[in-house]
This record gives C-alpha cells, structure tokens and sequence, in this order.
C-alpha cells in the first residue's frame, strides 16, 4: 500500500512547534522522527505521513486540521509580549505552562463572546497606575470585594479562605482558575479583557501561596496588564516596579493596615517592639490565612519589623 502523505501548510507547523514551548528535537523524540524531517515538512520539501500527522497533533495539543490551514492563525497566538514579559525573569514558558495559557486563553474568549453577545456590562474595575500606592487600591478593591475582616477571621482554614476569596472574585465578574503549572513554574499569570478578565494560580504551591498569587494577579488586572509571574520580589527593592506594586496590593488586600496593626499590637508587637522571628509571624499569618512570607512582608511594610526581616525569614524558611 502506497504511504499516505499529510499535505500540511509548512509555516503553519513551524507556528504550532513555536506555540508548544517544545524544541524541534523534543518534537522529533515524540515522533521517533529525526529533526531533518521536522525541518523538510516546515520547508513542505517532505510531507509527513497521516500517521505521523495525528503523532503531531497529540504532541502539539492542536486539532489535526489545523496544520491544513494556509497559513498560521493569528487570532491563537501568544501575545508575544507575554511570552517575553520581564516578569519572567530568566525563566522561559515550557510546553506544560503555554498549553494551561492557551487553554485557559481559549476559556476567556468564549466567557466574554458570551457576556458581549448577551448585552452583559463590562466588569466594573477600577484602573490604577503604578505611580499610585497600592494601599489605596487594596482598599477600593477591598471594599468592592466585600469582603469584612471579621468573615476573614472566622474563616476557619486555608482551603476555606482560597474558596471563598475565589467565589468573591467570580462574584464580580472575574474567572479565577487553579491550574497544573509545576512546581518550579510560573505561580500564576493574568489575561486581560474587558468581559471576562482571568486570574490563574498553580495548583502545585502551597494554599496561602495561592491566594496571595490570586491577589497578586488581581493587581496586574488593575493595572490594566496580561502578566506571567515567576518570582515575588524583596521588599528591600527600590525600583517600583509593576511586580513589586503587585506584591504591595496584595499583601495590603488581604492584611489591610488598619486592622493588621491591631491584631499585631493584641500579640505584642509594635514600632516599639518590633516582630523579631518566625513565632510572631506564625501567629499572624495564622489569623489572616496567608502565608508566612506574605506576613512577614506586611511587617516590614508597615514597619513593625527591621529592614531585611522578609528577608531573614524567607531564609529561615527554606531550612524547612
């Protein structure tokens, strides 16, 4: 019987390789092909065979009618801004994290088509810049959430605040998704749109570490941005940048000034007496559902620990 050749669009393959995250000899392995014949189907000197299009199909997630498409189709792209942001720091999308996106961005397309051709409003966020204080849209934010300190504080575990702050969210019009993301991935990203914006926050980190990312997000949508987020970034940094103003609005949203200091003096700590180790921000960290880490950057923000504390207990807690 004569080999049944795949007539596909070669610059479409090349987009689809490109989209993955994977590498031409990732792509081959799967195939069992060598990275020659990979390189003479985008160039469409070869074809591949019908066997090795549905191999293709499978390896790259995209339907197998797509590579018979003339050309690449633009509308399922990765901004490539995205792609690049400097939020990545030096870490680069791999194939599991650009499918959750592409899913995830598939997800969102169909939420606002649907809102729009319903007539529905645009959600109702406020825009800030970074050259505003987070502080202040933690608590226009805050008070548009909802959601009192005392329910917070009665909230009686993690998994039960993560619940609740992400119904709050979906309440307002905002898809909050946990994702597979890996553990040494990105912790969350953010997708922009005026119908259905997107918060996702990866499934393989820690509850606490999942609702400050979820806020986290929050503040790039606010900012009016589509972000990857990697790493948080140290308090000690003076560059305000849209990573840092991220990390100020959340820890400001979910541990508002007022109402931390309070609970803060009840366990004797103060300007005076500032928190000094792990067992302080246990404690507080405890009441409000969040993190350690999380906790201890409110102190230093709020200035009711020293200069480098975050710091000093983030590196207290990689001994754990």
């Amino acid at each position: 019987m004569a080999r049944q050749e795949a007539h596909i669009t070669g610059s479409v393959l090349t987009w689809a390789i490109g989209e993955s995250g994977l590498t031409r000899e990732e792509v081959a392995d799967k195939l069992k092909v060598e990275v020659a014949d990979i390189k003479s189907w985008e160039r469409e000197t070869a074809r591949p065979s019908k066997g090795n299009l549905t191999n293709l199909a499978k390896s790259l997630h995209r339907p197998s009618a797509v590579f018979y498409l003339p050309e690449p189709p633009s509308d399922y792209s990765l901004d490539p801004a995205f792609r690049k942001s400097p939020n990545l720091g030096q870490h680069k999308l791999n194939s599991t994290e650009l499918l959750q996106i592409r899913k995830a961005s598939r997800l969102l397309r169909i939420l606002s088509w649907v809102q729009k051709d319903a007539s529905e409003p645009k959600v109702a966020l406020p825009h800030f810049d970074k050259s505003e204080s987070p502080e202040k849209a933690a608590t226009t934010i805050r008070d548009i959430v909802g959601v009192s300190i005392e329910e917070q504080l009665e909230w009686e575990s993690e998994a039960q605040a993560l619940r609740n702050w992400r119904k709050s969210l979906e309440e307002l019009g905002i898809i909050a998704l946990q994702l597979s993301l890996g553990r040494t991935g990105i912790r969350g990203f953010a997708l922009l749109d005026d119908y259905a914006p997107l918060v996702a926050v990866s499934s393989s980190y820690h509850t606490t570490t999942r609702i400050y990312t979820l806020f986290h997000e929050v503040g790039h949508l606010i900012l009016r941005s589509s972000s990857p987020c990697h790493n948080f970034q140290s308090p000690n940094k003076t560059e305000v940048n849209q990573e840092r103003w991220c990390d100020r609005f959340s820890a400001a949203f979910l541990m508002p000034a007022t109402s931390f200091k309070a609970l803060a003096e009840k366990h004797g700590i103060t300007k005076v007496n500032l928190a000094s180790g792990i067992q302080d921000v246990s404690k507080l960290a405890s009441l409000f559902k969040v993190s350690k880490r999380a906790a201890s950057l409110r102190l230093e923000e709020l200035k009711l620990a020293h200069n480098g504390f975050y710091n000093h207990i983030d590196a207290e807690l990689e001994k754990y």
